[in-house]
């Protein structure tokens, strides 16, 4: 297993709309590619990571949803979302979100509170999942990485001068 490096705005493949992966030819090296994303989202304490953010063309994600329990405080439950396509959204509302792609920058966007997608998983089984909550923002936020969007697309365009600015200052740090 190995830590990842993460790749950082203005990178081109951030931006691009990642085409649906053939599941059979990705699965000879699924399994230590899912290790690899964990082991990386772990280390910088992230709840999801888009393949594209570790330079991969694959429409693949992982999240690590956290379950703590009274045996491990720092447990998860893992979601392998292959493919996936948003097909049902609900609620709304306005939240503080970042990215590891742009570390140390926060900002207020609006999605769904409800949200229901289709993937397959793991294993190839197609799967239908409704996620609310942090679930349904984490499968917005890497859908959208897949689409070749960042959540800073989202934000109040009155706010977009301030962030630029950040996103200046805080790019000095990025390695």
């Amino acid at each position: 297993m190995a830590i990842l490096k993460i790749v950082k705005y203005g990178d081109d493949i951030l931006r691009q709309k990642l085409k649906p992966v053939d599941y059979n030819q990705l699965a000879p090296q699924l399994p230590m590619l899912l290790k690899d994303m964990e082991e990386t989202c772990l280390a910088v304490r992230g709840v999801g990571l888009a393949a594209n953010q570790i330079g991969l063309p694959y429409r693949l994600a992982v999240i690590l949803l956290p379950a703590p329990t009274k045996k491990d405080e720092n447990a998860y439950k893992r979601y392998v979302i292959i493919n996936p396509q948003i097909i049902a959204k609900q609620g709304s509302k306005l939240e503080e979100e970042g990215c590891l792609s742009l570390p140390g920058l926060w900002a207020e966007v609006v999605r769904a509170t409800d949200v229901t997608i289709t993937c397959l998983d793991e294993n190839g089984q197609e799967q239908t999942i409704r996620g609310r909550g942090l679930l349904a923002k984490a499968f917005q936020h890497e859908v959208d990485h897949l689409d070749g969007k960042l959540f800073i697309d989202l934000v109040d365009p009155a706010l977009k001068p301030e962030l630029k600015k950040a996103i200046k200052k805080l790019r000095k740090d990025w390695n």
